[in-house]
């Protein structure tokens, strides 16, 4: 469904250029839930931003559905570490707001937004408006304004970031669940391991600037999976062993990894 190309990207500032990101390979199934993680600076976001045609590679490309990226798309969502929603919107004018801008039928789409927010666990707060919510609320009514149009494609940038520990295990845990029901082909970029061992089939490991794929891990757990005590306990503990090792290196070198 995703394919990258040799994507590197160099920006060009006051103090000369800065490389971000350095040949990147990958390919990403349909259906499949792939997090990518990094030390900061790495280029994780950048790499999100060039696949959801926010920014152009310098070189290489990007591939969705078998045709290049050049501009934002339709099928391609992406949910920011914010949640930008519009303060004078209600909760289903925020979530119906990409309706609005793309100009499709809001009547044909309103019953899928009560639809969304009732699976989010926000069923009753429609009339709401953002400063009624809390952080994980706001963030909930986000990740169904992404979801409205059915996107094949979901890019998520640390989108639980801002919240207390609590409330992202929580929000882990409901993502979880709508993506083994709603089955979209999902990057998800976090400085969490625990995010990353609990959401993903494979987890990339990005080398510091400039990024490259040091390692693929994957993550052979069976979902619904916990953090808490249960039978796959051993196998979530190898992973993030594995994950934190490879992130705690001071001079990892990256290796050739296949990674369809």
């Amino acid at each position: 469904m995703i394919r990258l190309e040799q994507v590197s990207r160099t920006f060009q500032g006051r103090r000369g250029t800065v490389e971000a990101l350095r040949g990147i390979d990958l390919d990403v199934r349909e259906g499949e839930f792939v997090a990518i993680v990094g030390r900061s600076g790495c280029g994780k976001s950048t790499l999100l931003r060039i696949v959801a045609g926010l920014l152009e590679p310098s070189a290489g490309r990007v591939m969705v559905d078998g045709t290049p990226v050049t501009r934002p798309r339709r099928d391609i969502a992406m949910v920011f570490q914010r949640p930008a929603l519009l303060p004078w919107r209600s909760v289903l004018d925020n979530v119906l707001l990409p309706v609005e801008m793309f100009g499709w039928k809001r009547s044909a789409h309103r019953d899928r937004a009560i639809a969304l927010l009732e699976m989010v666990g926000l069923g009753g707060f429609e009339k709401r408006l953002p400063h009624e919510l809390s952080g994980g609320m706001q963030q909930r009514v986000s990740l169904c304004r992404s979801l409205i149009g059915q996107p094949r494609v979901m890019l998520m940038d640390e989108p639980f970031s801002a919240l207390d520990a609590l409330t992202r295990e929580e929000l882990s845990g409901e993502l979880q669940r709508i993506h083994m029901e709603l089955e979209a082909t999902t990057l998800f970029v976090t400085h969490s391991i625990d995010e990353a061992v609990l959401l993903a089939d494979r987890v990339v490991v990005l080398s510091p600037r400039p990024g490259r794929i040091q390692r693929v891990v994957d993550v052979n757990i069976p979902r619904p999976r916990t953090l808490g005590r249960n039978e796959h306990q051993e196998e979530v503990a190898r992973c993030s062993a594995e994950l934190h090792e490879l992130l705690m290196a001071k001079a990892a070198v990256p290796v050739p990894t296949d990674v369809t």
